[in-house]
């Protein structure tokens, strides 16, 4: 007589549960274990869902921007130049000035100076 296959056992429904959570249990520790990732995954996505004429013009604010940028700063570097300049400009003048004031008040000195040796040397009108 032939050997009869041994039937496999029916699997109760509470089982099939039971397996179908342990399931969703290991997927959500590994969605767990991938959050601090898919942060950094979904950017990357949704730049690369990005069409490229998105990226294309993302692009060219950022270099218009930039151009912006450096032609402020060309402008504020000017501006300092001849500010600065003109500070050192009037700070001169003021030192020349200065200088011909004392020089003026030394030459007032000195002659006076010379007058009065000259005076006692031989006095005027006489």
């Amino acid at each position: 007589m032939a050997k009869m296959k041994r039937r496999r056992p029916r699997s109760s429904a509470a089982s099939k549960i039971a397996s179908r959570r342990a399931t969703a249990r290991k997927s959500l520790a590994k969605r767990r274990l991938s959050a601090a990732t898919s942060a950094r995954a979904a950017a990357k996505r949704r730049r690369a869902r990005r069409t490229p004429t998105v990226k294309v013009a993302a692009k060219r604010v950022l270099v218009s921007a930039g151009r912006v940028a450096k032609d402020l700063a060309v402008i504020a570097a000017g501006r300092a130049t001849r500010a600065g300049r003109s500070v050192v400009a009037r700070g001169a003048r003021s030192a020349a000035k200065g200088a011909q004031q004392v020089a003026r008040s030394a030459g007032n000195m000195t002659s006076s100076a010379l007058e009065s040796v000259a005076d006692r040397v031989e006095p005027e009108g006489g």
